[in-house]
């Protein structure tokens, strides 16, 4: 017997495997041994002492007392005698990386008596048939080998034998090694650098990062691929105490028992996200298992995990998601939790695989992104084989023919306006087993009237729901009408909220997964770090904001150009840190022009720079200003602005009552015959303009915002205030008039502010300005179209100036 491969596998300075050595002296007893052995994949392997060595199979699924089960069992090469004592850990890169242990243990011989025993079962071995009788602490009584070509050179069947060992128990199940009482994941481990993550408390009700519907796969050295598995996305948590499982809205999964004792077993306190999957034999997820399992439990529990958010008093959301996923590995498999490898850049080839074996989809993320809770990004795309909605149910029809209970749900989704839309019937699907208790549940939420907007007939008697129930369902596609055609259902989710129901439509994909800023080949900015997310809650990243400015660069620069900029720069987007920057005290490109202005305060001139051209802006862009903050004056006079601004400015007061306080500027201006427009300010206020034509010095235009702040607070005394104090005007709309002093800036209008939804400073006509309006729906996606479809409507703010001498005649 030769062990020449064995030692040609392994470098035995680094792994702790036995060397070979000379096999023990014949004896009446012959050993076996089987190692639970955890290298890429979970597998056994089942050896048997022959000639002086350990003739080895691997066996994937691992024994069987079931005679009916023919395991497969890879015939691999021969290991010395002295394998049948290795427990412990094969370190990384060495042949079979990973932990084993010694399962089960004993002696053997071939069911045929015979004096020569180890001769008669070579001639087996030889001629393909090996039949044994196993003396172990878990496998005992007959078994067979088969040797079986048609499956491949060196594949062989392990059966059991129909004994009185034989049975239905599930022999793995009982997981501990035989000689230490270890399971395979609870061998000790390298230790897990986290020198590089900083240290915090375990966070708690953690809302996962969510992934972006994209339209098709695609390749890239930049990206993991993982499969998206069919199953409720679970936070899992153990702080050495207690165990945690809850979904993506914070509610507790408790009924999925078998993994919080998985979490319990772990050895390093964590925090993880991962995909509840109830699973059949071949591994294949059942949605409809996973959803009935508190009730009547089937198949297997298995808790996949991707992600690590924190790990033994250390933050991990800040690494990079490829170091997150390398401490993650090293966790091992504990139990039902496994860990959900991926593939690096071939994305295409991976969902072609992922469609052919009828999975849901798979997911892309980007390599080097960070983990941002509670936030839906395109650093994490998702791709389906097969188009998915989840759907409100508000209603279902009567049943016809042979169909009993429920004819079909009927189903709607939410839409901007806060309404529940109808987007089609489903019946199919729904297990026959479950349409009682279905009923059951739906008969409880009926009310009389349809809760969707539209009006529509049913195809049958129907019942109208209180839409609290979320349900999922496949279907070919989506109608011109907005319906979908042939919805399968596919299971209840009581993971989601009705509200957050919405129809998801996939982005393109190259416009998410690449980010190149749109540049302008004149253009003489050199842009950088483009794919960096600046807005994380939207997956906006420094490449969007680019593209932005330069699609309405030609709106904004009118408002911008020939004046003085204070630069509010946030290089790492919103959530870095951020200064103001007024003083240009480097070298910028020639072209960057810039104005040295005397300031009185600093008792120095200060070097501002001043927009001039498209570039200008884009070069503040680049220097990371997500906001544009001109001056009210030209560099060509700079004394005189060109507009007055009072500037609404609440202090912990409702957004109705900064428009009522508009709506009095706007009076008080149409009584005194005064030009004025209105803004968002992007955030929670409303910026008021007067144009000026830079007719008047700054004292003259703050006195003359002070007069119209006044006129407006002696109207609304209770709900304004002219107080500079933010104490004292708590509770209050601020009518800031100090804005109108040299040196002060706003946000110019069309530039978008720093708020997690990317909003703009968006210029409204004084209509809009009502009950409906909402600061936050005028943001960095849809402003371009807004401006397409009703122009600049802020020109008349350096158009011609009021006079505000016959202004205040006609107060006299």
């Amino acid at each position: 017997m030769s062990l020449t491969r064995y030692k040609s596998l392994r470098d035995f300075t680094k792994t702790p495997e036995p060397t070979p050595a000379k096999g023990k002296e014949k004896s009446a007893s012959l050993e076996f041994v089987v190692h639970k052995h955890h290298a890429s994949h979970l597998h056994y392997d089942f050896r048997l002492e022959m000639g002086g060595v350990l003739k080895s199979w691997a066996v994937p699924k691992g024994p069987s007392l079931n005679p009916s089960d023919k395991r497969l069992a890879m015939m691999v090469e021969d290991h010395p005698y002295d394998y049948r004592k290795f427990e412990g850990v094969i370190p990384k890169k060495s042949y079979g990386a990973g932990n084993v242990i010694i399962w089960d243990r004993g002696t053997y011989e071939p069911r045929q008596k015979t004096d020569s025993k180890e001769e008669y079962l070579l001639k087996q071995l030889k001629r393909g048939r090996l039949t044994i009788v196993l003396r172990g602490q878990k496998l005992n009584g007959e078994f067979g080998l088969i040797k079986s070509p048609s499956m491949g050179d060196n594949a062989w069947l392990l059966v059991k034998k129909k004994d009185r060992y034989a049975g239905d128990i599930d022999v793995t199940g009982q997981d501990q090694s035989v000689v230490s009482g270890r399971r395979v994941e609870e061998l000790s481990q390298d230790k897990i650098d986290l020198s590089s993550a900083p240290k915090a408390g375990m966070p708690k009700n953690v809302r996962p990062q969510l992934a972006t519907l994209t339209d098709e796969p695609f390749d890239d050295v930049g990206w993991l691929f993982e499969i998206k598995w069919d199953g409720y996305r679970a936070l899992g948590q153990w702080d050495g105490r207690s165990a945690r499982l809850y979904s993506r809205q914070g509610n507790g999964f408790s009924h999925y028992k078998p993994i919080l004792e998985s979490l319990r077993r772990l050895e390093h306190k964590v925090v993880l996200d991962g995909e509840v999957v109830a699973v059949d034999a071949q591994g294949k997820a059942n949605f409809g298992w996973l959803q009935d399992y508190g009730r009547a439990p089937k198949g297997q529990l298995v808790y996949y995990v991707f992600d690590i958010l924190w790990c033994d008093g250390h933050d991990l959301t800040g690494l990079p998601l490829s170091r997150r996923k390398e401490i993650l590995a090293q966790l091992g498999n504990v139990g039902l939790i496994h860990y959900s490898d991926h593939i690096d850049g071939a994305g295409n080839d991976f969902y072609s695989l992922a469609k052919s074996q009828n999975l849901e989809g798979i997911i892309a993320k980007k390599a080097d992104s960070k983990y941002h809770c509670g936030r839906r990004s395109k650093q994490w795309l998702k791709i389906k084989t097969e188009l998915r909605q989840e759907a409100v149910i508000g209603g279902f029809t009567e049943p016809s023919g042979s169909r009993k209970h429920i004819g079909a749900l009927i189903l709607g989704v939410y839409g901007s306006d806060g309404r529940l839309h109808y987007i089609g019937h489903t019946g199919g699907g729904i297990p026959s087993s479950q349409l009682r208790l279905l009923r059951q549940s739906l008969e409880k939420l009926e009310v009389s009237k349809s809760p969707f907007s539209e009006s529509f007939k049913p195809n049958a008697p129907a019942h109208w729901l209180k839409p609290s129930m979320v349900c999922e369902v496949s279907f070919s596609e989506w109608t011109s009408t907005g319906h979908m055609r042939q919805p399968i259902f596919k299971g209840l989710r009581d993971d989601k909220k009705p509200k957050q129901v919405v129809r998801e439509m996939p982005l393109k994909t190259k416009a998410v997964a690449s980010k190149p800023a749109k540049k302008n080949p004149a253009s003489r900015v050199d842009f950088s770090h483009l794919d960096k997310i600046f807005f994380p809650s939207a997956g906006t990243t420094k490449g969007d904001l680019v593209n932005y400015y330069q699609d309405v660069g030609e709106y904004i620069l009118p408002y911008i150009k020939d004046r003085p900029h204070s630069l509010l720069r946030q290089p790492n987007g919103i959530d870095g840190d951020s200064f103001f920057q007024k003083d240009v005290n480097y070298s910028p490109p020639d072209w960057v022009k810039t104005k040295a202005i005397y300031s009185e305060s600093n008792k120095k001139d200060i070097n501002y720079l001043v927009a001039d051209s498209m570039d200008s802006l884009l070069y503040m862009v680049q220097l990371g200003c997500i906001e544009i903050n001109p001056w009210n004056s030209k560099i060509e006079h700079l004394d005189n602005p060109d507009w007055c601004v009072i500037d609404l400015d609440p202090e912990r007061i409702s957004f109705s009552e900064v428009i009522q306080a508009a709506k009095a500027v706007n009076q008080v201006c149409k009584e005194l015959n005064i030009v004025n427009l209105a803004k968002t300010s992007g955030k929670t206020g409303i910026h008021i303009y007067i144009p000026l034509a830079a007719k008047y010095n700054y004292e003259q235009t703050k006195q003359f915002a002070q007069l119209l702040a006044n006129l407006v607070h002696q109207r609304l005394p209770k709900t304004t205030s002219l107080e500079r104090s933010p104490k004292k005007r708590q509770g209050k709309v601020y009518l800031d008039y100090l804005q109108n002093r040299k040196g002060q800036t706003l946000a110019a209008p069309y530039c978008v502010r720093p708020t997690p939804s990317a909003s703009v400073s968006a210029p409204i006509d004084w209509k809009e300005v009502n009950s409906r309006l909402n600061p936050a729906e005028f943001n960095i996606k849809n402003m371009g179209r807004r401006l397409k479809d009703i122009g600049d409507i802020w020109q008349p703010v350096i158009g011609k100036g009021i006079d505000i001498e016959k202004v205040l005649a006609h107060l006299d």
